[in-house]
This record gives structure tokens, C-alpha cells and sequence, in this order.
């Protein structure tokens, strides 16, 4: 065959709209490896064309448009230096991918679509089985994505069932110390760190107080010298000092934890819980019962009355 130019203007503008519309989504190494190609191939250079496509499908391009465009040109390029059995194997493997391939005659030579026909021609069954195969593989796509819709559907048709559960909360515990009125009103973080603090600063308060009242016995008996006394006031009047505090910082954690529980008081809590449609009574669903429903009925010789029920 001899060497057929194509349109090279009609190629490029192909080329460029489908770079124009792919090519945000086209990794860079990508597009540049195909621009490099088609830029050999587009100078008539179709050895060199031949051997920037291959690198490039060698590198197993991501992007189907790019796969598919290089192919289709590999095996164009390998026709115009003359290799038709490596034509036909690129064009063939460009059809295995895309069964429904067809060239444009607006962009090749006449030689080149002759070819590729016939290169359909001889793999007619084979390209037939392939179709078949593909169609279905989506049918049973389609199948399986219905399915999945129905399922869809008639989880959204079932009834769902929900228990109304109110607990009712005492003002009364919401007094209270300790974290407890948080721990009613649903805060459990909240109630610990008061419970913490109130039974750290609660210790601390006894213990001082404990220190405290044995130095208070020790004063009754005489000291030996003058820098005893001054030691032991001086302990005494910092275990006091800080008994005092302790009570202090108790009381007003004490108080901060009752003001809290009160701000955040609720006199009821309502609570809905899902419930299994098995555990519902007949009369709480929907059309649940027995229901009669009594006809008249009419025709030209007879009358006459007809019942209609749901159980």
C-alpha cells in the first residue's frame, strides 16, 4: 500500500477537542507522552509516531479516551511505514476495547478505512462474541442495579415503628450534691468532674481538719524550747489556713454544681426508641384490625348487598 498522508488539519482538530474536554481530568505525564506522539505523528514522522505510542501504552494510561485515541493512531502510524500485520494487531486491539469502533473517513485516507474494514471483516465472530459478552455484562449490570433500587425502595416502604418514652425528673435530686443532677439530666461527663472535685476537696477539707485538731493537743504540753512553739504555731496556722480554703473551694463547687443542675433542669425527657414490627399490636399498625365494609349492589334483575374486609 502506499504511504497515504491523512488530513492532518481534520486529525489535529479532533485531537484538540479531545484534549479540550478530557483534559483537566488526564494525569500530566499523560497528556504530555500523548502530545509527543500525536506531534510525530501529525509531522508524518510515523516511526518515531510508532514509538512514542508504544512507550506510552506501556505505561498503562489511566484515562480510556487517551487509550483508545492512541491505539487508533499506533495502528495508523504502523500502516503508513508499512507494517500491516502490526497494524492489524493495534487496530484489532483498539476493537477489543471499543467492539462499536468506527474511524472517521473525514479524517483518514480511503486506504486507511479500507483496511481497518477489512481488519473487521476478518475478526467478525470473533469481535461478535466480544459484543455479546460485553452486552451482557451490562445487562447484567443493569439487572443488579434494579435489584438494588427495588431493595432500596421497599426499605423505604416499610414501616418504621418508634416507642415514645418519658422520663419524668425530681427537683428535688437536682439539689443535690455530688454531680448528681447532672447524671439525671443526661451529663455524665459533667456530673463526674463534680462528683471528682467535690470528693477531692471534701478529703482534703477532712484531713486538714484531722492535722489540725491533733496539733490542738500537742499545744496543751510544754514545748522545749522558744523555736518549737514558733514551728508548731506556724504548722498549725497553715493547716487552718488551708482547711479554710478547701471548705471554700467545696462550698463553691458545691454550689456551681446545684446552679448547673438547675440551668439544664427538665422536668420530662422524651425518648424515642425504634421497635421490631413483630412487637407492634395488630391495632397500632397501619390498616391493622379487622375492618368490615358492607356494598350495596345493584343490577338490572336483582339487588342485593356485598361485604368487603381486611384481617
Amino acid at each position: 500500500m502506499s504511504e497515504a498522508k491523512p488530513r492532518r488539519g481534520a486529525v489535529a482538530l479532533v485531537v484538540a477537542m479531545l484534549v479540550l474536554l478530557l483534559g483537566p481530568g488526564l494525569a500530566a505525564d499523560e497528556f504530555d507522552d500523548f502530545a509527543r506522539a500525536r506531534n510525530a505523528y501529525e509531522a508524518g514522522e510515523y516511526a518515531v509516531a510508532v514509538e512514542r505510542f508504544l512507550t506510552l501504552l506501556s505505561g498503562e494510561p489511566r484515562n480510556p479516551a487517551i487509550v483508545l485515541e492512541s491505539q487508533k493512531l499506533l495502528g495508523v502510524s504502523y500502516l503508513f511505514v508499512g507494517d500491516h500485520e502490526a497494524a492489524e494487531a493495534a487496530l484489532l486491539k483498539l476493537l477489543t476495547l471499543s467492539p462499536d469502533f468506527e474511524l472517521d473517513p473525514m479524517v483518514f485516507p480511503i486506504e486507511v478505512i479500507d483496511f481497518f474494514t477489512e481488519v473487521k471483516a476478518r475478526n467478525d465472530e470473533r469481535l461478535a462474541a466480544l459484543a455479546r459478552a460485553r452486552a451482557a455484562e451490562d445487562k447484567a449490570r443493569r439487572l443488579a442495579e434494579e435489584e438494588r433500587r427495588l431493595a432500596e425502595i421497599e426499605r423505604l416502604k416499610r414501616n418504621v415503628y418508634l416507642e415514645r418514652s418519658v422520663e419524668r425528673r425530681s427537683l428535688l435530686v437536682a439539689l443535690m450534691p455530688l454531680g448528681i443532677g447532672q447524671f439525671q439530666n443526661g451529663e455524665p461527663l459533667k456530673g463526674a468532674l463534680f462528683l471528682g472535685g467535690e470528693l477531692l476537696l471534701g478529703a482534703t477539707a477532712l484531713t486538714t481538719f484531722a492535722l489540725h485538731e491533733s496539733l490542738r493537743s500537742r499545744a496543751a504540753k510544754p514545748f522545749e524550747s522558744a523555736e518549737d512553739r514558733e514551728a508548731h504555731e506556724s504548722l498549725e496556722a497553715g493547716l487552718r489556713i488551708a482547711n479554710q480554703v478547701s471548705l471554700g473551694v467545696l462550698a463553691a463547687v458545691v454550689t456551681a454544681g446545684v446552679i448547673d443542675s438547675l440551668v439544664n433542669f427538665e422536668r420530662e425527657s422524651i425518648a424515642w426508641q425504634p421497635v421490631e414490627e413483630r412487637e407492634v399490636p395488630d391495632h397500632l399498625r397501619p390498616g391493622g384490625g379487622t375492618r368490615i365494609r358492607f356494598i350495596p349492589l345493584a343490577g338490572e334483575k336483582s339487588v342485593g348487598v356485598g361485604a368487603s374486609g381486611s384481617f
